[in-house]
């Protein structure tokens, strides 16, 4: 059965979303009780290109870099947000063998993936842990 799971970095950036966007930080939390309550939403979180051009309530894309290099790292956003210039990802990790989601991060949308980056970093150190 797939199970939802938030990281304790991913908590930390949903506190301070609410500081700060607390608008948006209602929609990330209505939408993570609603992936959590619902198996049929948490399946659409591994396909690529699920929701495009606003077809659905959200996108989900590939992390491309960090997939190739063999972290199942997802990132989803969530339409009515972008709808409202409040742009946000979700950053996740699918555990196939666990059936697991694992939320790691809720970034803001300026965060440009670089491996560099210590979001990225903070991120693939929170993978390694899983």
């Amino acid at each position: 059965m797939l199970r939802l799971f938030i990281h304790n970095d991913a908590e930390d950036d949903l506190e301070r979303l609410w500081d700060s966007e607390p608008a948006a930080a209602a929609q990330v939390a209505v939408l993570l009780e609603e992936l959590e309550g619902n198996p049929d939403l948490l399946d659409r979180l591994t396909q690529q290109d699920f929701g495009a051009y606003g077809l659905e309530d959200f996108h989900v894309s590939k992390w491309k870099e960090q997939q190739r290099k063999g972290r199942n790292l997802w990132r989803l956003k969530i339409w009515d947000l972008e709808d409202k210039g409040i742009r946000y990802r979700i950053v996740y990790a699918f555990m196939p063998r666990q059936q697991d989601y694992s939320v790691l991060g809720i970034v803001p949308r300026e965060f440009d993936y670089d491996a560099s980056h210590e979001i990225t970093r903070r991120i693939v150190a929170a993978y390694e842990n899983l």
